[in-house]
């Protein structure tokens, strides 16, 4: 391993499991717990979100609109997804012996009634225009796996109706799911293990069949040569100008192959399960050693957060489940579950690690989906309570560069420091809108062995493309990519709305450096103006620090938008130096010329992708139009 990397095998031993989350009101009436540390501890997150979701819930049955639903604290209202919570409640039911957990199931699943749709199906959310029936498959799979491990829990005409319930959406999914564009991928990719659980628990042999047919088409969805799962976008085989395939990390390692490893599991069938196992050990690359997925990139991170997407079951059953058949996905399930607990509080899971302390409530979907993973993969027979770390995840180890031509993505890795540069071009868009990643040379990410994340990207700009899915911004819309920028009229240009822009990286004794050929754009939807201003970004990493040094044309700025909490102290000991006290250390960035604090030291400008606090800092160009920074950790 070379000098300065994170470590061998006692970096990930070395960090004992936090506290545990919650203990049970009635801890004598708990049936059982799993004896392994990692079992034990998945149960009381999922005890804690199971309470958190009681407090929530509900109970007033005058109210048959709400009754049994979950009022979203962050939305205020009511998800069309609050029955995937079936599922957790029986699980918790079953090992608590608590009847409020059962009681609980009982009232989401009455609820339920009202997102019901003539054809079979579920609707998005009640009581408004939005008639998206295709989360039919992720209440289907809640409701068939309630009933096949829990269903003993229910009286026989309960259960019956159950049954009836669950074959009318199965047979939705069978007749509506489709491989043509019906959604983004990650909606037939799920009805392939759907489909088979479904027709398993009402027996419907067809049903089964078809879930076969869905899991072998999606297997026809990974990239060459990086093996990365694509179709998160529309048309899913259009290839943008840089022949880019739209690719979400997100998505795919908290849903698409978590459906299809449950598949291949619960059918057991290795032509399945090898070429996932190979496809989310690809996906493994962008597991930050923290637990945090970077996906700064993806063509869907607007519904990133630091931890992973959310409203997706979670990438924790995934790797956990086959971390026997791969020794490194034991610690990729291990320190992913120890971020869903740093970002849990009052028995919610939080969207990102600042949205608590930045004092905004938590939207309960996350909470609703990632619940029903965990009890999925604790109820699933192969999971495995006493897994412990094997291999190390690849980012832990990692030196030097990495590269994805399908999606334009570079990875640097020198001592403790690790980097993301994005030229990725595949964009979102409707007319007149679009949601824009990290591109244009852009720096998405830069994290540190010691503080965490440094720099993190957010949408260029904050467009709510899902607005049920994505949550409302508490103040102006400030993207916490790194950038160069002017204003102009009250417009911004930047280099991070040009899918254009060209990279060029090489590696040398320990140092990786990226150039930077880029435009300041105002917007990615339609042709660039033909006096975009060219612009040139360099960085340069070793294990010191990070250098950058751009060049652009009239009057502009360097935006640094540094990760800090507001209870973290920043001082500005020099004009043009500014530091920051961090848990892990002090980050200290150094300019040639004058560093800008916009809003003063106390300011942090939040945003929710991926749910970070950052200080706001502009460094000035000199005479001849050139920035020069550099970053380090002391």
């Amino acid at each position: 391993m070379a000098a300065g990397a994170l470590g061998g095998a006692g970096w990930l031993a070395g960090r004992a499991w936090p506290a545990r989350a919650m203990p049970l009101a009635e801890p004598s009436k708990v049936a059982v717990v799993p004896a392994g540390v990692f079992g034990g501890y998945a149960q009381d997150l999922l005890v804690e979100w199971g309470l958190g979701l009681l407090k929530l819930q509900n109970t007033d049955a005058s109210k048959p609109a709400e009754f049994g639903a979950f009022r979203c604290p962050a939305c205020g209202m009511l998800h069309g997804r609050c029955g995937d919570a079936t599922l957790p409640l029986l699980y918790l039911a079953q090992l608590t012996q608590r009847q409020a957990f059962l009681d609980a199931a009982l009232r989401v699943r009455t609820w339920m009634q009202n997102v019901d749709a003539p054809d079979g199906a579920w609707l998005n959310d009640p009581g408004t225009a939005h008639t998206w029936k295709g989360i039919t498959v992720f209440g289907a799979i809640s409701l068939a796996e309630s009933l096949h491990y829990h269903g003993h829990l229910l009286e026989p005409a309960v259960r019956k109706a159950w049954l009836e319930r669950l074959r009318k959406a199965a047979n939705f999914i069978n007749d509506n799911f489709h491989w043509n564009n019906y959604s983004n991928v990650n909606y037939p990719v799920t009805a392939s293990y759907a489909l088979a659980l479904c027709g398993r628990v009402v027996g419907d042999h067809g049903l089964v069949e078809r879930g076969r047919l869905f899991a072998m088409r999606a297997l026809e969805f990974v990239t060459r040569p990086s093996r990365l799962f694509y179709g998160e976008g529309k048309p899913y085989e259009q290839r943008s100008p840089k022949q880019c395939l739209p690719v979400d990390l997100g998505y795919n390692v908290a849903e698409s192959l978590q459906a299809l490893a449950q598949y291949a599991l619960f059918m057991r069938e290795e032509d399945i399960l090898k070429p996932v196992l190979a496809t989310l050990k690809a996906h493994l690359e962008f597991l930050l050693p923290d637990g945090g997925w970077d996906n700064s990139w993806g063509t869907r991170s607007y519904k990133w957060t630091w931890w992973g997407s959310r409203t997706t079951d979670g990438s924790v059953p995934a790797y956990a489940l086959l971390a026997r058949r791969a020794p490194e996905f034991a610690a990729a399930a291990i320190i992913n579950l120890k971020q869903l607990h740093a970002c849990t509080h009052d028995g919610l899971l939080h969207g990102g690690p600042h949205l608590h302390a930045h004092g905004l409530p938590p939207c309960v979907h996350h909470t609703l989906c990632h619940a029903k993973g965990l009890a999925s993969m604790l109820d699933h027979p192969q999971f495995d309570p006493n897994l412990t770390a094997g291999a190390l995840p690849p980012r832990v180890t990692a030196q030097g560069l990495k590269f994805f031509p399908e999606i334009q993505v570079w990875l640097a890795a020198t001592g403790l420091w690790r980097g993301t540069v994005s030229g990725y071009d595949w964009f979102n868009i409707k007319p007149q809108m679009a949601t824009v990643q990290a591109t244009g040379g852009a720096l998405g990410l830069l994290w540190h062995g010691q503080v965490g994340a440094v720099l993190c990207a957010s949408l260029a700009e904050y467009v709510p493309w899902e607005p049920q899915n994505m949550p409302q911004l508490d103040g102006p819309d400030f993207p916490l990519t790194p950038r160069l920028e002017r204003f102009e009229k009250g417009v911004r240009y930047t280099n991070i709305f040009d899918g254009g822009a060209t990279i060029k990286a090489s590696e040398r004794s320990g140092t990786v450096v990226f150039v930077v050929q880029a435009r300041l754009l105002a917007s990615a939807v339609g042709k660039a103006p033909p006096d975009a201003t060219p612009c040139q970004l360099e960085y340069q990493f070793t294990p010191q620090g990070l250098q950058i040094e751009t060049r652009c044309d009239g009057p502009h700025c360097l935006m640094l938008p540094l990760i800090a909490l507001r209870t973290e102290r920043a001082d500005q000991p020099a004009a043009s130096t500014v530091t920051i006290a961090r848990a892990g250390g002090t980050v200290r960035v150094e300019a040639a010329t004058p560093l800008r604090v916009e809003g003063g030291l106390e300011r942090r400008v939040f945003n929710p992708v991926p749910g970070f606090e950052a200080l706001p800092v502009a460094v000035t160009p000199d005479a001849a139009g050139r920035c020069r920074v550099t970053i380090s950790v002391t």
